[in-house]
């Protein structure tokens, strides 16, 4: 069964709100430096915490029982990343859309997350209920955004 969330962004911060049928039902924070969060999505809460430098990698961490329940590590430049799930699922975070405006995430089972970005409407498409997963994606299309324009600002200062 389908899965419909819409997701509105804060243009001062990256933070996230969730919504499901209109009505607010989760949230993503993310920290000063942006690279962790605290999501919360129907009554379960994860914080992302995000380790090392040169080859980065971020812990889902189940906030009830403070245990890691997937690790996300990025490729180059993190245009893509993967997240190795503790009960076993493996999952490929990639855009669909140069600009990054829509973005997948999906395993060899057939289980895929469509994000799609637009100026009023954001929306989330699932067939899973698995919540980690849901706002797993959405944290990683947002840290890969602020990668980029990192990156962008960094080559504008030294030109």
């Amino acid at each position: 069964m389908a899965k419909f969330i819409d997701w509105k962004g804060n243009w001062f911060n990256s933070n996230f709100e969730l919504f499901i049928e209109g009505e607010q039902k989760g949230a993503i924070t993310f920290s000063t430096w942006k690279s962790d969060a605290e999501a919360t999505l129907e009554n379960e809460s994860y914080f992302f915490k995000s380790v090392g430098f040169w080859q980065p990698k971020t812990n889902i961490i189940d906030q009830k029982t403070n245990k890691v329940v997937g690790v996300i590590t990025y490729g180059n430049w993190k245009f893509e990343a993967i997240i190795n799930m503790e009960s076993g699922g493996l999952y490929q975070w990639r855009p669909t859309s140069f600009w990054k405006s829509q973005s997948l995430l999906s395993n060899d089972n057939n289980t895929n997350m469509m994000y799609s970005a637009g100026k009023r409407m954001c929306s989330i498409t699932a067939d899973t209920d698995n919540r980690s997963l849901i706002v797993a994606g959405l944290f990683i299309k947002q840290i890969t955004i602020d990668e980029r324009r990192q990156l962008f600002d960094k080559s504008l200062i030294a030109s």
